[in-house]
């Protein structure tokens, strides 16, 4: 297939009708277009594609602001400001018109039913019937996307996964597995799986995106790759609790020796802006301009704007850093008009990045020393931990091969590596730890199933 890139593509409107929303829209519009009075052609089906990628930098998906939603809710941030919706994150009061979940449903679930159309539909299916290689690869990067979408809806929306949670019913989110194309399945019920159920289809997705996916698929095209998928399906097996799994798909990236921790720590952050060498990114969305700002949900941190951030850092998170010796600190926050910001994202324009190497090492090292007790298996985890150490304290701080010792330092990097970036709620969740006084399993730290769900699917199950 020939390779086209996601960032450069003036997307057209067939891409933005009404049809696009019918994945979770359930009241009917008056003046709905369908996709399948527009599509025709492989080349339409591979526009449709790039607008789906497109739809993964929104603000309730990859574009940033979920993720800072994520940061306020658990103990990560904090937002001073008097906004409704969050209000309700700072407080774990979000109701069913909470706009950050709203978003985070909707914009999912259009980047979702975009790819199902690419790769699920009778249509694709019917202008591809002769061509089965190029609907394999169509259904690879929609399947990327698709499980991409699933893990953070039901990270957001669901129970943690765990033994006492992956079971209940309908406590994960509904799987949409195929592309709304019509007036009849545009308007389609579909209850919540289980999370169980969810993780599944998730790891399904990722290991056919691993099997089909093209390999002249490149970072910088912001297309899915395989080393994508495989970190991707490592980092789902490592919420899932299969440290084996995580173990074997990381280490599978890390041996293909693409990648590496940047000596600059600013370098993966600065690359769209500044032109940056970067190895530390593994799978991103890029962006080219400030109208293609991948990242800009999390720039809200930004305190180069026209006014200072009313979003900081939280106390907690300060003091977990050694201020005296940890680099990240004193490169990543400001001390300003007696308050704490940070740095980490004061660009113009940034990518969107779905997962750092710095990230993966460190589900590398966790996952290795949870799963084996071999010596080698536990070397390996210590090097991998030891390369974050090192550039952040200047040396290896953890020298013993003790399991636990290993696992509690890798705990304690995770937190200060990728601080800020969406991940701490989850994490907290991972550990069973409580979330500023509210426990880890509370209906309180998850989004509500938000009201453009609930008012053409009033039997959804709420989360309460």
């Amino acid at each position: 297939m020939k390779m086209k890139y996601v960032l450069p593509i003036a997307f057209s409107a067939m891409l933005l009708s009404s049809c696009d929303d019918m994945a979770f829209l359930q009241i009917k519009p008056d003046n709905l277009e369908l996709i399948e009075d527009r599509i025709q052609t492989k080349d339409d089906l591979e526009k449709l594609l790039l607008g789906a990628y497109n739809q993964v930098r929104s603000g309730g998906f990859m574009g940033g602001t979920a993720l800072r939603g994520f940061n306020v809710i658990a103990d990560e941030s904090t937002a001073n400001t008097a906004t409704f919706e969050w209000v309700q994150m700072s407080n774990h009061t979000m109701n069913l018109m909470n706009a950050v979940g709203r978003d985070t449903w909707s914009n999912t679930y259009n980047a979702i039913n975009r790819a199902n159309q690419v790769g699920y539909s009778d249509l694709a299916e019917s202008i591809l019937s002769n061509d089965p290689e190029t609907l394999a690869e169509f259904r690879a990067e929609a399947s990327f996307i698709r499980a991409l979408g699933y893990f953070h809806l039901v990270r957001g929306f669901g129970l943690a996964y765990c033994e006492e949670n992956k079971d209940v019913p309908e406590m994960g989110v509904p799987l949409r597995l195929r592309g709304v194309l019509d007036r009849e399945t545009a308007f389609e019920v579909v209850q919540r799986s289980t999370v169980e159920e969810v993780y599944n289809q998730i790891i399904e997705d990722l290991e056919y995106a691993i099997e089909h996916l093209s390999p002249s698929n490149t970072l910088l095209s912001g297309r899915a790759t395989i080393d994508g998928a495989k970190g991707l399906l490592a980092k789902v097996y490592f919420y899932k609790g299969d440290f084996a799994s995580a173990a074997r798909y990381a280490g599978e990236v890390v041996a293909t020796g693409n990648y590496d921790i940047d000596a600059d720590m600013t370098a993966k952050f600065a690359r769209a802006e500044k032109g940056t060498t970067t190895k530390e990114v593994v799978a991103m969305i890029p962006s080219a301009s400030t109208i293609e700002d991948s990242w800009s949900g999390l720039r809200d941190y930004r305190t180069n704007g026209l006014a200072l951030s009313v979003y900081h850092p939280s106390d907690d998170l300060i003091a977990a850093y050694d201020q005296e010796n940890d680099l990240r600190f004193k490169t990543f926050y400001a001390y300003i008009d007696n308050s704490w910001y940070t740095t980490k994202f004061d660009y113009e324009y940034m990518d969107a990045i779905i997962l750092g190497y710095n990230e993966l090492l460190l589900i590398y090292a966790e996952s290795l020393a949870e799963s084996s007790s071999e010596q080698a298996d536990l070397k390996q985890a210590l090097e991998a931990l030891n390369k974050i150490e090192a550039r952040a304290y200047g040396q290896a701080v953890t020298t013993s091969l003790d399991k636990a010792t290993i696992i509690q330092a890798v705990q304690k990097e995770r937190r200060l590596e990728i601080a800020s970036q969406g991940e701490r709620l989850f994490e907290l969740k991972r550990l069973k730890q409580d979330v500023r006084g509210d426990d880890w399993n509370s209906f309180k730290v998850m989004f509500q199933i938000p009201d453009i769900e609930q008012s053409g699917n009033p039997d959804i199950k709420m989360n309460e």
